[in-house]
């Protein structure tokens, strides 16, 4: 048989042992193909997918840093194998790893916003704050009018712990692009949210409702901050408000409230809300299960079990 119609059947074999999920057999026969044509990518590229669904991370790692090897020789970049790479370093929690590779290719690719953002946040995941403040603040210099590159200024900023510098990068964003102004200050009230930094979330929030005030789900974000911070009847108020905007949403609203409530263990003022919800939407089980949960957590037995049995009757 020729090399050509070996490359044929061992592809078509390779092919068929993926589809089985006989790995290691396919790999056998993906390396085989990488051998007979070194110069190919789509064989290294197979290979690489066999390691990786069968288990063998490291050696799929490999195959995508010698692709990734390769195309920074080429005058195209398409990214393929540091988008991998970018996502297997993620999910594996290897923040050195990702750096590395985000480096790599930014001195490859010097004027990429795009690989330069990769960059910046792969400096804020490892927590070097400061880094990824440099490199947005260039990035703010190459594109002066885009708004998303100060909204990631603004974010690195925050964990860098210069919360005026943020909020100042979001108002230049907002100068930038007015008619995102609310979507921008939601941006920055889950990014105080997520840090612990429950006033300054509160006044993003209005900030939000300043630009946007028939929003539901800015008064919904309001809300879940009110509660962080104490403030029970606020944040009724401001899901009040959402439900007064989308009425057809307003078990859905009432739910998430409870749930807020609840997590930070106010259970009486969740086991109200939930009865809110039921009020609207009397037939969805979930709002008698999470108000039984509630119940429970008060060492209410009786009424969680009632609660309970509500929810099966309704399933």
């Amino acid at each position: 048989m020729s090399e050509e119609g070996n490359t044929e059947y061992f592809l078509y074999l390779a092919d068929d042992l993926i589809k089985a999920k006989r790995y290691e057999d396919a790999i056998v026969l993906y390396k085989k193909l990488v051998d007979m044509h070194p110069r190919e990518d789509s064989f290294l590229l197979s290979l690489a997918w066999a390691y990786h669904d069968g288990g063998r991370t490291d050696d799929a790692i490999g195959c995508f840093e010698r692709l990734l090897d390769a195309e920074l020789e080429r005058d195209v970049f398409t990214g393929f194998a540091f988008d991998e790479l970018v996502r297997i370093y993620k999910e594996q929690g290897e923040y050195g790893r990702l750096i590395d590779v985000c480096e790599k290719v930014v001195t490859a690719q010097p004027d990429d916003i795009a690989l330069m953002n990769d960059l910046g946040d792969a400096y804020l995941k490892a927590g070097r704050a400061d880094k990824a403040v440099a490199v947005f603040e260039k990035m703010t210099g190459m594109e002066p009018d885009a708004s998303a590159s100060f909204c990631s200024l603004g974010n690195a900023l925050i964990a860098a712990g210069d919360f005026e510098g943020a909020e100042k990068a979001y108002r230049k964003a907002v100068e930038i692009d007015p008619t995102e102004a609310g979507s921008f200050y939601n941006r920055l009230a889950n990014i105080y949210l997520s840090t612990g930094h429950y006033e300054r979330a509160e006044k993003a929030y209005r900030k939000c409702l300043e630009f946007r005030f028939n929003e539901p789900m800015y008064h919904c974000g309001l809300g879940d901050i009110l509660v962080k911070l104490g403030k029970i009847n606020d944040a009724l108020e401001a899901y009040e408000k959402a439900v007064q905007f989308n009425s057809i949403s307003g078990g859905a609203y009432y739910n998430r409230l409870g749930n807020t409530l609840a997590r930070e263990n106010y259970h009486l003022q969740a086991i109200d809300i939930f009865q809110k919800a039921i009020a609207v939407d009397s037939h969805n089980p979930f709002y008698y299960i999470h108000m039984a949960e509630s119940y429970a957590a008060l060492g209410l037995s009786d009424m969680a079990e009632k609660a309970y049995l509500k929810a099966r009757s309704l399933k």
